[in-house]
């Protein structure tokens, strides 16, 4: 299991939630730079990380009921800014202190030939 620097995860991924299918065209992807995460197409900070013993933790700073954690790990021996996969464990904390909602999925990274968030703020403004 290779550890996650914070110099290769900084880029841009998308976030797959148990089965959902891939798609390369949705301007919704998660933008992490600097410890802040940013929705591709806003550049309004939705969130942050840290890396914790190896692993990413990303909490969501949303207007919701609830806090979102995704925990991000990587099974390969090396981990680096050709990665292109890393595995997501998702946890939804209600604040009525219910058990939590956990998830599974993946972080994809996106690759060169698509937009990236500067044409998108580009375009969206």
């Amino acid at each position: 299991m290779a550890a996650i620097t914070d110099a290769a995860l900084q880029g841009e991924w998308f976030y797959l939630e148990e089965e959902q299918p891939l798609d390369r065209t949705t301007w919704n992807f998660y933008a992490l730079r600097a410890g802040q995460v940013t929705i591709g197409e806003v550049s309004e900070v939705v969130g942050s990380y840290s890396i914790e013993g190896g692993r990413a933790v990303i909490v969501f700073h949303r207007t919701t009921p609830f806090t979102t954690t995704i925990t991000l790990s990587s099974s390969d021996s090396v981990f680096d800014g050709a990665t292109d996969v890393l595995s997501s464990s998702t946890i939804y904390t209600l604040p009525d202190g219910s058990d939590p909602l956990r998830m599974y999925g993946s972080f994809v990274r996106r690759i060169a030939g698509f937009p990236d968030a500067d044409d998108v703020r580009g375009h969206a403004g």
